[in-house]
């Protein structure tokens, strides 16, 4: 598996005008899935007295890059990489035995509908535009584990104001 840094960057809108409040300036244009890799360890013997739940792992990264000029073009991509583990780390085990890898990049076009600060832009496009694409994100990843023969998961909502916060920090 290709290892890539991610990190919730923007990169682009360095010139845009001072703007009202953030309410309804996304615009959200196609939607699609940019890389999906799933690496499962050891086969067939993995599926031999597997626990009835996993431990998942995430790492979550949001990454977001203008691709045309203006305020219409800019691709977000929501990085999800998903660890399944026969139980969860703990201080006797930090490293339990991994079931299975996913990487999995899930991005959007987005745009803005009026002139709209750097700041402003940043939190549109690294807080805001990932909650749109995390449902299918989501759907997504729980349907490589469900079919990659694995229990499945109740995958909560993501908090990408928090996130992007912590980033910043």
């Amino acid at each position: 598996m290709n290892e890539h840094a991610y990190s919730d960057t923007l990169s682009g809108a360095a010139n845009m005008a001072p703007s009202a409040p953030l309410k309804n300036v996304l615009i959200i244009g196609s939607q699609y899935l940019q890389r999906l890799n799933i690496d499962i360890h050891n086969t067939p013997t993995v599926f031999q007295d597997l626990p009835p739940q996993l431990h998942l792992g995430l790492i979550v990264d949001v990454t977001a890059r203008q691709v045309s000029d203006g305020q219409s073009g800019f691709e977000v991509s929501l990085v999800i990489r998903a660890q399944g583990m026969r139980s969860a780390p703990s201080e006797e085990n930090p490293t339990p035995d991994l079931v299975y890898d996913i990487a999995l990049s899930y991005a959007g076009l987005f745009g803005f509908n009026t002139n709209i600060d750097r700041i402003h832009a940043e939190q549109a496009l690294l807080v805001d535009a990932p909650y749109h694409l995390f449902p299918a994100a989501r759907t997504v990843l729980l349907n490589t584990i469900r079919e990659a023969g694995f229990p499945t998961i109740n995958l909560q909502p993501i908090d990408f104001e928090v996130l992007w916060k912590t980033r910043r920090a």
